[in-house]
């Protein structure tokens, strides 16, 4: 390309010499070589934008075009006058006036709709203009995935490691039980003062051994999962039983409930129980977070080959910085948490290759979106397997 422009340059002095014949045919030459570079550029996957240092904009492709909000380049306006994410506006009105070298930046845009990008930005001087070539890539799903991985990972190897630790506490517990009883009948001699003195420090050390034991018991049996028993059953009555099942708990605190069946959704491949008790959790949260009453609203629908689920709740809401962690094993921000409830709910999802999102503001509420494939039976395959002709 720097070959061709050298050419050009030379050409101008030599201009009256050239047929026009000759001059017509490389003019004709090069257009069609820019108009299938500037195809070629259109059908990218990748997003590629070219201005200068003010903005001005002289190239940008499709999938650019469609990521930053229908950008046109006969709009005489600074990129970051056009572009439809604030952020990202002042991203561009940031870096491209003052971009000397190549860099790359990864960032997340939330209109036209929520994707992650990574940004490099390349000058270029031609010409003795300034000009540069940013580069957009969609790294949304590499990103969920990394985190995702990283997720389980780290879910796996501390359920590992407490797993250990939770059998090696359970055996010198029931030994602590079992001589606090023992305690319990020997205070039976002593004077009433000093019997009621000590009964009353021995039934604190007995419900704090109770309550031990009880975290012990909810944590081996979350790790101690049976093999997913995959059937075709309805969601709607999966998430029905579960909010029937604590209905009087969310009537005692004065908590309306809104229940959003989908009719159309069709039953697909699910367990049941590990469902169920998803859902439950989720509920039972929203519950906890509305003390003194307050709205529970619990919609599903379903699009193609998904089935999606809100749960929202008018509570408390959930602190920005503790967002990130409240999947993790055993993190809870309750008194008398274990923490391992939604830690369940995320491994219940993620079991049926779904996925779970939060979104929560402090005093205003928290809203769980799920997303569960709408898998069926191979039909086709059993039909073979029972007719001789299709083998």
């Amino acid at each position: 390309m720097s070959e061709k422009l050298e050419f050009i340059k030379k050409l101008k002095s030599r201009l009256p010499q050239i047929e026009k014949e000759s001059l017509y045919l490389k003019l004709l030459e090069s257009t069609h070589e820019n108009l299938l570079l500037e195809e070629a550029c259109q059908n990218l996957e990748e997003g590629i934008v070219i201005t200068d240092t003010r903005g001005n904009l002289f190239f940008i492709n499709r999938k650019a075009s469609n990521w930053l909000g229908d950008i046109r380049t006969a709009v005489k306006q600074p990129l970051w006058n056009q572009v439809q994410d604030p952020s990202f506006a002042s991203f561009f009105k940031e870096n491209l006036p003052n971009a000397g070298i190549r860099s790359v930046h990864d960032l997340k845009i939330f209109s036209p709709r929520e994707m992650q990008l990574r940004v490099t930005i390349l000058p270029c001087d031609k010409n003795e203009k300034k000009h540069l070539l940013v580069l957009l890539g969609d790294i949304t799903s590499r990103t969920e995935q990394e985190f995702e991985a990283a997720m389980l990972s780290r879910m796996e190897s501390l359920v590992r490691l407490a797993g250990g630790i939770a059998h090696e506490i359970g055996n010198p517990l029931n030994a602590i039980t079992i001589h606090l009883e023992l305690l319990k009948k020997r205070l039976a001699g002593l004077p009433d003062a000093k019997r009621r003195e000590l009964a009353d420090s021995l039934s604190d050390i007995q419900d704090e051994t109770r309550r031990l034991d009880r975290i012990i018991r909810n944590f081996l049996k979350a790790t101690r999962k049976p093999p997913l028993r995959f059937q075709l059953d309805d969601l709607n009555t999966v998430v029905a039983d579960a909010l029937a099942f604590l209905k009087p708990q969310l009537d005692a605190a004065k908590i309306q409930i809104k229940f959003q069946q989908d009719e159309n959704l069709p039953v697909f491949l699910l367990d049941r129980e590990r469902l169920y008790y998803a859902f439950m959790n989720l509920i039972k949260n929203a519950l906890e977070a509305m003390p003194v009453g307050g709205a529970l609203k619990v919609a599903l629908t379903h699009k193609q080959h998904c089935a999606f689920v809100t749960v929202s709740d008018t509570g408390c809401g959930i602190e920005e910085s503790d967002l990130a962690r409240i999947f993790d094993i055993y993190y809870t921000t309750k008194q008398e948490g274990a923490g391992l409830g939604l830690m369940m709910v995320y491994d219940a999802i993620a079991e049926h290759g779904g996925k779970i999102e939060v979104v929560s503001k402090r005093n205003k509420g928290t809203t769980f979106k799920i997303l569960l494939p709408i898998r069926e039976p191979q039909l086709q395959l059993q039909h073979a397997q029972g007719d001789d002709r299709h083998v």
